[in-house]
């Protein structure tokens, strides 16, 4: 009768652990509708920010292609107000009451940034450059990604007035 019982309770013990670890046995509940539709909202969100970041990198690279085809060294020269010495710098012809008067300035020239460890480097590109920054296609993307670009001047750029 002990092993009669022992036998019983063996496959007592024996089919509940096949109950228990059967895939029956373990269902889960899914999301309810409020979660899943919270949860649709925020992919739908995301995937509208990864398109227009996809945008902008597209543009970056453009942006760097076409108008980081190359760079050069420039540095300002030139003393025209020395303490000492004679002045130095490129001369200039300045109108002055229809008069011209000729001065000397300084200028930004080509430099060795070997030597010149202050050189700023001016990069540029070709055509293709002017047209992607001066239209519309770069100030479209930037806005639908939130950035504001300023507007260009509608006059030539200057870089410092004019000395007497």
């Amino acid at each position: 009768m002990n092993r009669f019982l022992m036998l019983v309770g063996v496959a007592v013990v024996a089919a509940a652990m096949y109950v228990a670890a059967s895939p029956a046995s373990q269902q889960s509940k899914g999301p309810t509708e409020k979660q899943f539709l919270a949860l649709k909202k925020t992919v739908t969100a995301q995937g509208k920010k990864l398109k227009v970041l996809n945008e902008l990198a597209a543009i970056e690279v453009s942006v760097i292609e076409d108008c980081i085809q190359n760079a050069v060294p420039i540095d300002q020269f030139g003393n025209p107000n020395p303490s000492s010495g004679p002045a130095e710098g490129y001369h200039y012809q300045l109108p002055v009451n229809n008069a011209p008067t000729e001065i000397i300035t300084t200028g930004l020239d080509v430099t060795d940034p070997t030597q010149d460890t202050g050189a700023l480097f001016i990069t540029g590109g070709d055509g293709t450059c002017g047209t992607l920054v001066n239209g519309s296609g770069l100030r479209h993307a930037a806005a639908k990604a939130g950035i504001h670009l300023p507007r260009a001047a509608s006059h030539g750029w200057s870089f410092s007035t004019h000395q007497k």
